[in-house]
């Protein structure tokens, strides 16, 4: 008698790899997320404040305004990655079960092939905006380009190449995800953590903001179908830094 095998769970084949596991209410992690979010800002910027370091380095332009600006990033990032590694541990959660953290379904290919969709979506952003008419296309990357611009490009690099998509995927698509989606399933989820990760772009503009939501909507779906953050923390990681080495050396269009 001959019997089929199921079919290999793959970014397009197959059943989807994700499961929630953790002991987290969506209440509680909601709570617990913006607390996480309340107290690396309130740290930032007790950082940003303090002229200690300033006093003991004054020599080494430690804090001359962009570097002062990535540092207090980078604070916040850090803060904010112990914080949710931490909360994941609470109530009995296993860290690599909370925040997805396993290897991904599927071939060790599905890190490249994730890329493709990125790269798609990307592209019909890029057209949309063209069509929209004389707006700025690059209005949001212009305050970046002074951050990214002098010799401190290696510490933007980090910060934003590395940093950021390490503390957000962990917090937002990571931690809070899990908690939603038991209550709101993985489509709520993945919107519900899609709109607070927007919203944390905030002053971008409209079709900034836009871009930011479909994206986190992509790694939604990309951690639904692997199973596992990795996958978004590379496809996240790797948008970022190419960001940053583009604006390092390819000037913007006036």
């Amino acid at each position: 008698m001959e019997t089929s095998t199921p079919p290999r769970a793959g970014l397009l084949r197959g059943p989807a790899a994700y499961s929630a596991k953790t002991p987290w209410s969506p209440l509680g992690a909601v709570a617990a997320a913006v607390a996480i979010v309340a107290i690396g800002i309130f740290a930032a910027a007790i950082f940003l404040g303090s002229t200690t370091l300033q006093d003991l380095f004054p020599k080494a332009r430690l804090f001359d305004r962009e570097t002062a600006v990535l540092a207090t990033l980078g604070l916040w990032q850090a803060v904010t990655v112990v914080l949710t590694l931490a909360a994941s541990r609470l109530f009995g959660g296993r860290v690599r079960d909370v925040l997805a953290l396993g290897p991904p379904a599927g071939s060790p290919f599905v890190y490249l092939k994730a890329l493709l969709p990125m790269v798609l979506l990307q592209l019909v952003v890029s057209v949309v905006q063209y069509g929209a008419g004389s707006a700025d296309r690059f209005a949001d990357l212009r305050p970046m380009v002074q951050l990214i611009g002098g010799p401190q490009w290696l510490l933007a690099l980090t910060v934003i190449g590395v940093g950021a998509p390490l503390s957000e995927e962990l917090l937002f698509r990571g931690f809070l995800f899990s908690a939603l989606a038991g209550r709101l399933g993985l489509v709520g989820a993945g919107l519900a953590t899609s709109l607070a990760w927007t919203a944390m772009h905030y002053g971008y503009t409209a079709m900034g903001l836009t871009e930011v939501f479909l994206i986190g909507l992509l790694f939604a779906w990309l951690l639904w179908r692997t199973g596992s953050l990795r996958v978004a923390i590379f496809c996240h990681a790797l948008y970022n830094s190419v960001i940053v080495l583009v604006l390092r050396y390819v000037p913007l269009p006036a």
